[in-house]
């Protein structure tokens, strides 16, 4: 992968249409994907999800973020010649002249989740999903920075997941960041900020400034998705020549409004701080991507101080 593949790369201005040559049926219209009954998410003080005919996606909300669709449009450019990685195209982005949201309209991909899927899928099957996931994110990891060093979303913006959200948009919280040590700096920052919002100095945010640098340290900017639930993963299975159902697949990852350029052991750790442990996908994941234990391990009592 070329790194001017990636400079030359720049954001689009709202609003966005892709050509009409370029899309395959009329963009629905703000009537039909409000009354759509098609619902995949709905949640009032975020954002709403819903299908419009064979085709569209429709994603609006005041929580619905610009940087996930330019991501997408990012990821459409830069992965073109790499066919078996399945992306969301994004049609259009643009304000609701009603409420002034944020409405991404995007690319309907054939599939189920791999979390609706994973109870009925054999040991074999599971292997063959993993080694398909595994491809994808080798190619993916290998996405070049902006710049050496870069940690922060594709239009050289602010970190996307809400770790490192900021109400005051402080960059020294939200970022980009220039060396993991601001990337390690900024999550003592939010921790401190928390507890200065209830009027008390945070003692654990204390330790961690004196010790995180020494527990998350040597850590390479990767592109990351950031958050690889098994609900953000689509699985087709392939029929064979003769018609029936095989154990080939082809996957899909949606929901990329978390992704950018992460220290290496994020895409792993991230999801280890949530893990439930409910069955076998925690161990089916290091088949997926590299397991950090250590720094996960890290990242998980960091995490539960953030969030709870």
């Amino acid at each position: 992968m070329e790194t001017s593949q990636t400079t030359n790369w720049a954001p689009v201005r709202l609003p966005y249409l892709k050509p009409p040559s370029r899309i395959p049926a009329p963009l629905p219209m703000e009537k039909q994907f409000l009354e759509s009954t098609a619902v995949l998410r709905d949640d009032a003080s975020y954002h709403r999800v819903v299908a419009v005919g064979p085709h569209f996606i429709v994603k609006h909300g005041r929580g619905v973020r610009e940087r996930e669709g330019q991501t997408l449009l990012f990821l459409e450019k830069h992965l073109a010649s790499f066919s078996f990685i399945t992306v969301p195209k994004l049609y259009a982005m643009y304000r609701l002249p009603s409420n002034g949201h944020l409405c991404l309209v995007m690319e309907r991909l054939d599939g189920e989740s791999l979390e609706a899927m994973w109870p009925v899928l054999d040991d074999d099957e599971k292997s063959t999903v993993c080694d398909k996931l595994k491809d994808v994110f080798a190619t993916i990891r290998k996405i070049p920075m902006p710049y050496p060093n870069f940690y922060g979303s594709v239009e050289k913006g602010p970190m996307p997941h809400h770790l490192f959200h900021s109400a005051d948009a402080d960059p020294a919280i939200c970022g980009p960041f220039d060396s993991e040590s601001e990337f390690n700096a900024a999550l003592v920052r939010r921790l401190r900020a928390i507890w200065a919002e209830n009027g008390k100095h945070s003692f654990k945010a204390d330790f961690y400034e004196r010790n995180l640098d020494a527990m998350l340290k040597g850590h390479e900017p990767r592109f990351s998705h950031s958050d690889l639930q098994p609900k953000n993963i689509l699985v087709r299975r392939v029929q064979s020549q003769a018609g029936l159902a095989s154990k080939c697949f082809e996957v899909a990852l949606i929901d990329w409004e978390e992704a950018g350029w992460y220290p290496s052991y994020w895409e792993y750790s991230s999801l280890f701080v949530a893990f439930e442990w409910r069955d076998d996908w925690p161990e089916r994941l290091e088949q997926i991507v590299d397991p950090w234990p250590s720094e996960a391990a890290a990242l998980r009592m960091l995490y539960q101080d953030l969030w709870f």
